[in-house]
């Protein structure tokens, strides 16, 4: 069950507009006001901002300065973006607490980065309907999980999440799962499965219209598709994730094997 968001007010907005330096570029200034009132508490992690028109009405700034402002704050991950939902105000525990198949890493210390995670939608599918991506289960029906996957100041890639309906059942309907979830930690806590050994493949492909949809892009829109198989000790598929990275994402390390 996923947390109840609420639809944050512009009066805090206002105020550290009016606060601001009016020699500052327009977007600039809306965007230090929203980091302002998130920093002071007025917007809480997890909620949602208010409309873009809402914003153009009440201050004197146009559409294209508050996407401008609100693409500012997404890039120092302060804020993310959901197509057809609005934005949201990061919230920590929508980061992944590890990660066990790939790696972000800073360009300019070397250290690990953990991305952050929201969910976009669960579904029960045919594996048919995948071809090759799904063979290697051996039941009819998996569970796909879509999730938004980034890290601070840099855009998100979409990510679709394969496995086991009677594990995926059951996780599903706990918050735990939602945004932030490690699913390789769950399942061996929950489950006692552990992924063994992970195989990669990966391509320059059209991205599908889920991933062009919610990373607004424009479709036809040619990128990278990385597929990971996850397999337990047994050689059992468990997992599968395809990763669609956009043109000029930054770079992803990608783990050979996992024990």
């Amino acid at each position: 069950m996923q947390k109840t968001t609420t639809t944050l007010p512009l009066g805090p907005l206002i105020s550290q507009w009016d606060a601001s330096v009016p020699e500052r570029t327009k977007y600039l200034r809306l965007a230090d006001a929203f980091n302002a009132c998130i920093q002071t508490g007025d917007y809480a992690p997890g909620d949602q901002l208010p409309k873009e028109t809402d914003i153009c009405a009440a201050l004197p700034v146009g559409l294209s300065t508050v996407q401008k402002a609100l693409a500012q704050l997404v890039e120092k991950g302060l804020i993310v973006r959901r197509r057809k939902l609005g934005s949201f105000i990061t919230d920590l525990r929508d980061q992944v607490p590890e990660v066990h198949v790939y790696r972000f890493r800073d360009p300019a210390t070397g250290e690990v980065m953990m991305p952050y995670t929201r969910v976009l939608g669960v579904q029960r599918v045919a594996t048919s309907q995948y071809g090759a991506l799904l063979t290697g289960f051996d039941c009819d029906e998996v569970m796909r999980i879509d999730r938004l996957v980034w890290v601070t100041g840099y855009p998100p890639a979409f990510s679709a999440f394969f496995m086991r309906p009677e594990v995926a059942v059951e996780l599903q309907d706990n918050a735990d799962v939602q945004h932030g979830a490690s699913y390789h930690r769950l399942l061996w806590e929950r489950f006692g499965i552990r992924t063994a050994s992970v195989h990669h493949s990966a391509a320059t492909e059209l991205l599908s219209r889920q991933a062009c949809e919610h990373l607004d892009l424009a479709a036809p829109h040619v990128g990278m598709l990385w597929d990971a198989f996850e397999y337990d000790s047994e050689g059992r598929l468990q997992l599968v994730q395809r990763f669609e990275l956009p043109r000029g994402h930054r770079p992803m390390e990608l783990i050979e094997n996992k024990s």
